[in-house]
């Protein structure tokens, strides 16, 4: 079966986005709740703190004016490992009727545009041992394996400006 490409906007988040995002964040980590929050209140608050790190690398997809998918990127962050400011990827949610239809790819696109807006050199996500789906869309973005700690998988990707 060919893959169909959504109509897509990609636009800034906005904190009145907030509770709709928390909605697909719970929908898209089914089956994975060992990497994530599964209470309402905590994905809230959860949220309201990737605002304050960086609410300008918040962006959300939209399909015929409905959020399906949102990133949550924070281009002022310094990684012990990296020993630098990179650009972090906090979170990547896809709602599940909407995978494998270039929304997250298109979503990683604007987020790394925005990155090398910043001037920075490198992308650094953590992803779950066990999301074999996000890792292997990961890698096909360019981003290599790294190191672990405990069950979580930290990826980096060199960006050229």
């Amino acid at each position: 079966m060919k893959k169909q490409a959504l109509e897509l906007s990609i636009e800034k988040a906005s904190e009145k986005d907030i509770q709709q995002l928390a909605q697909i964040y719970l929908e898209g980590y089914k089956g994975l709740e060992e990497y994530s929050y599964t209470h309402m209140d905590d994905v809230v608050a959860y949220l309201n703190w990737l605002f304050r790190r960086d609410i300008a690398g918040i962006f959300v997809a939209k399909h015929r004016g409905k959020i399906i998918g949102f990133v949550a990127s924070d281009g002022n962050w310094f990684s012990k490992r990296e020993g630098k400011v990179v650009g972090a990827i906090h979170e990547l949610v896809i709602h599940p009727e909407y995978r494998s239809k270039g929304v997250g790819k298109a979503l990683m696109e604007k987020v790394m545009e925005y990155f090398k807006g910043r001037g920075l050199d490198t992308a650094e996500l953590w992803v779950g041992e066990e999301n074999y789906e996000a890792i292997n869309f990961y890698r096909s973005l360019g981003f290599e394996s790294r190191d672990k700690f405990n069950y979580w998988i930290r990826m980096t990707k060199k960006l050229d400006n």
